[in-house]
């Protein structure tokens, strides 16, 4: 190349045209553009990270706390609930209130049973031992003193054993409100029309194992039984 007037030749990177500056000035702005870019990406996946190890961090805190929650819970409760010999030791330090209790109800366990028997006997003689008997009286005393005597076969053995946690106690309270209820019904029928009952004996006293003199001793006593069918039924309710 021919040199005029002792001009110098300038170096490759002084010959490049404004032109060409001007074309590269984009990609340098593009590639930080994209350098920002991929830092912002970076700084998001970073926060969402660290929120995620919160949320999980505070799900296990809350999964323990929950987990100790019910341990304490189980703990207390296991605490609090006690065998049936353990209760027993307990009631027996109450003194004598809980024992005339126990003495009372087992007293009412016992005549039940007694009176039970009686009228299932009673009703058995007049359902077998005549051709023509009365029907209504040994249906009666069947079913009232089946239901009498099972109450206190059922309350005697929740008393001396622990069977299925006492669930005879659990019966025999539950058919003391139907005993009192059959005693109130028998007190009112008689209050409202003792003739019919005294009349019923008369009629069927051979059937029923009676006899004049005792029905009209029984009538005499009327009131006396009244009374004590008014007792029986405040027994059961205690029961």
């Amino acid at each position: 190349m021919v040199k005029f007037f002792n001009a110098k030749v300038k170096p490759e990177e002084e010959l490049v045209s404004p032109l060409m500056a001007d074309a590269d000035e984009p990609s340098v702005m593009s590639s930080q553009s994209a350098g920002m870019r991929d830092e912002e990406r970076l700084a998001r996946r970073m926060q969402r990270e660290s929120e995620r190890r919160k949320r999980n961090e505070r799900l296990t805190g809350s999964k323990a706390g929950s987990v100790s929650s019910s341990k304490s819970k189980s703990s207390k409760s296991s605490k609090t609930i006690m065998t049936q010999e353990e209760q027993d030791i307990v009631d027996v330090k109450m003194g004598c209130c809980y024992k005339f209790g126990m003495i009372l109800v087992k007293s009412i366990h016992l005549i039940d049973g007694i009176v039970g028997l009686i009228f299932v006997v009673y009703g058995s003689l007049i359902m077998t031992q005549f051709d023509n008997p009365a029907m209504v009286a040994a249906v009666a005393c069947l079913t009232f003193g089946s239901v009498l005597l099972f109450a206190s076969i059922m309350g005697g053995i929740g008393f001396t054993t622990n069977v299925c946690k006492r669930i005879g106690l659990v019966f025999s309270a539950y058919t003391a409100p139907c005993v009192a209820f059959f005693y109130l019904v028998a007190i009112i029928f008689l209050l409202a029309d003792p003739d019919a009952f005294f009349n019923y004996l008369t009629e069927y006293k051979d059937v029923l194992f009676l006899s004049s003199a005792l029905i009209a001793t029984l009538k005499e006593l009327s009131v006396f039984f009244y009374f004590v069918l008014l007792g029986l039924g405040t027994m059961e309710m205690m029961r």
